[in-house]
């Protein structure tokens, strides 16, 4: 990649992880707030667990995006972002500007999926459109994380076409 296109990706990693940083407090400020109240009907009981699920795992989610998008960082200082861990061959931009932190080019992530199963990310997927109705603000978070992950699974597609 040239240095213009290295800036270009290492700003919107920066703002990125800017934007998610600021989720991950506001998440865990409401989270504290909502804990510190006494809870008395089971029903609120309850869904405040079911609600602090959701957000320890929307949580995680963005920590290990975070992790993802600082390790991104280290390989645009040390000059090796773009190039696919596993064959070496330079990742295509498509896919890079659609995850931007990703360490594998599209046949090896296919290769990496096919192996572990890909099975298991369609039921997670299935499992996100049906818990997805509640209408929580929980849920619309795992909803974007969702939708996120169908247009990057689009953007791969385009990408291979081209």
């Amino acid at each position: 990649m040239q240095k213009k296109e290295l800036k270009q990706m290492e700003g919107l990693l920066l703002a990125k992880k800017d934007t998610l940083f600021r989720e991950v407090e506001k998440r865990f400020k409401k989270y504290q707030d909502t804990s510190g109240g006494k809870l008395t009907e089971t029903v609120e009981i309850a869904a405040s667990g079911l609600n602090g699920d959701l957000e320890i795992l929307v949580a995680e989610e963005d920590a290990r995006e975070l992790k993802q998008i600082e390790d991104a960082l280290v390989r645009i200082r040390a000059g090796d972002y773009g190039i696919c861990e596993q064959c070496g061959h330079a990742i295509k931009k498509a896919r890079l500007r659609a995850i931007p932190f990703t360490t594998l080019c599209v046949n090896c992530k296919e290769e990496e999926e096919r192996e572990s199963g890909g099975d298991a990310v369609q039921a997670k997927c299935d499992w996100e459109n049906t818990v997805g109705n509640s209408g929580s603000e929980e849920m619309d978070e795992v909803n974007k994380t969702s939708l996120r992950r169908r247009k990057i699974v689009e953007l791969e597609d385009d990408d291979r076409k081209n």
